[in-house]
């Protein structure tokens, strides 16, 4: 059973793509900043701390793993998480990139795109695709895990 690093702040987001991850068959280390919230018991699910100013921390949970989703709640209004986002999205996806996370599967609200675009086009040796929290982006999540498009390019279901 192939095993996935998930990675985000507790929210609909991350809870979407969980489930969705999980009806596929999928194993999950779900990596959350309250994991006590999570409330969904499953023999493929392990729930651990995420904390996104511990950098070494970060890599050390991403050893071993070759693809690493990353959600981002789409509430633009929510400051606790929009602060998060803004100091260590790049922390993180450094962090994964050392640790040997060979691609980033980014999901965020299309407002947010052109932020999460500049921070994973600058990077080199890993790839990456980035996925608009519009229509199915949960199944389109766990659908670009089995059946990777390696692009390089914001997916969006417009």
């Amino acid at each position: 059973m192939k095993e996935i690093a998930l990675l985000g702040t507790n929210g609909h987001v991350m809870g979407n793509v969980l489930g969705a991850l999980l009806a596929r068959g999928l194993g999950v280390n779900a990596m959350v900043d309250f994991p006590e919230k999570v409330m969904l018991a499953d023999s493929r699910l392990t729930v651990t701390h995420f904390n996104p100013a511990d950098r070494g921390k970060t890599e050390a949970s991403l050893q071993g793993y070759t693809e690493a989703v990353l959600t981002y709640n789409d509430d633009l209004e929510d400051k606790y998480t929009n602060e998060l986002t803004l100091k260590y999205f790049v922390d993180t996806v450094l962090a994964a990139r050392r640790a040997g996370v060979e691609r980033v599967i980014v999901v965020g609200a299309q407002e947010s795109e052109a932020y999460f675009l500049s921070g994973l086009r600058r990077l080199d040796n890993i790839d990456w695709v980035f996925i608009s929290t519009e229509g199915d982006y949960a199944g389109r999540t766990a659908r670009e895990i089995e059946e990777p498009t390696f692009h390089k390019e914001p997916y969006s279901e417009r």
